[in-house]
């Protein structure tokens, strides 16, 4: 018998990476088209990822409504239509570990867990290896004309694909011509705000021009008015000086007069009788007689005045 091992020869890379390819197409889930995650299996044979079938079932235009898979009856299966339990799924664990050898290799489509280019999912169904032609829009994605066929897109709403692309297109120009609308309306709204404000900031910058100019005129006013007060003040402190002067030098010469005259009256006390009253009259006559040439001098009397001395009790006044 001979011994089974890798094959050699010109085909041998050719058939390897078709072999991987029907294997990678083997371990994706017809539902998510990536490489199985927690494959679970159910009844009639077919296996898909524990969450998308639960989307699945959950999902009211796959036959089932949101509490369906709390009930005891049959699903039916995303793939087939057979009737299946919910409660009956088993795990996959030879799809599992298949499924993680290929990650592990990376292979082009669905390594890692992603999907491949925008090219090799248009290449083809990776369940039917038909051309993806139609798009489903209730499950949003790219199908053949085969899964159009089956009962898992009989009630969607499917449409040619470059059909679809154009309505999408159609929808998307239609939004972008409200979004240029609205940015439009915003920059005319963003203009009149700008034109506004720059305006009211040219109106307080002219008020403000003009406080100071009126601040400084009135300024300049104070500063006048200032000046003609202090040299008001000025000229009456120097009348007043000299007014004052000219009463001291006035009480001065009173002073000196009664002074004079006081001693003559002394003198006079002092002779004997007779000179006395020799002397008597002659000295009460020139008392007399200098109050008057003083009063004379001086011009008519104004009066008392605060500290002047009161009248000498010899001069007669």
């Amino acid at each position: 018998m001979a011994a089974v091992g890798p094959r050699t020869g010109p085909g041998a890379g050719a058939e390897a990476l078709a072999l991987a390819v029907e294997l990678q197409g083997e371990a994706t889930c017809s539902i998510c088209l990536e490489l199985f995650r927690e494959p679970v299996s159910v009844e009639c044979g077919h296996s898909f990822c524990r969450a998308c079938i639960a989307r699945c079932w959950e999902r009211p235009g796959a036959g089932a409504t949101a509490a369906s898979h709390k009930l005891p009856c049959p699903l039916p299966c995303p793939q087939c239509r057979e009737p299946a339990r919910p409660g009956q799924l088993r795990p996959n664990r030879q799809l599992a570990a298949v499924a993680t050898l290929l990650r592990r290799f990376s292979l082009p489509a669905g390594a890692q867990g992603e999907r491949g280019p925008p090219e090799a999912v248009a290449a083809g169904c990776a369940q039917h290896r038909e051309p993806l032609k139609l798009y489903c829009q209730d499950d949003g994605r790219a199908i053949c004309v085969v899964c159009d066929r089956a009962r898992e897109h009989r009630a969607h709403a499917v449409l040619p694909l470059d059909e679809a692309v154009q309505e999408a297109k159609e929808l998307l120009e239609s939004r972008l011509k409200v979004l240029k609308k609205d940015l439009e309306d915003y920059e005319a709204f963003r203009s009149t705000e700008e034109k506004e404000s720059k305006e009211l900031l040219k109106q307080m910058a002219a008020e403000r021009e003009k406080v100071g100019a009126e601040f400084q005129a009135l300024r300049a006013f104070l500063v006048e008015q200032e000046g003609r007060l202090l040299g008001r003040l000025e000229e009456l402190s120097r009348e007043v000086t000299q007014k004052q002067n000219e009463n001291l030098a006035q009480l001065g010469g009173e002073i000196a007069q009664l002074s004079k005259l006081s001693s003559q009256i002394q003198e006079t006390t002092c002779k004997p009788d007779l000179d006395f009253l020799q002397e008597f009259k002659n000295t009460l006559s020139r008392g007399s007689s200098g109050r008057t040439g003083e009063r004379g001098k001086s011009g008519a009397d104004p009066g008392p005045r605060h500290g002047q001395p009161p009248p000498h009790p010899l001069s007669g006044s």
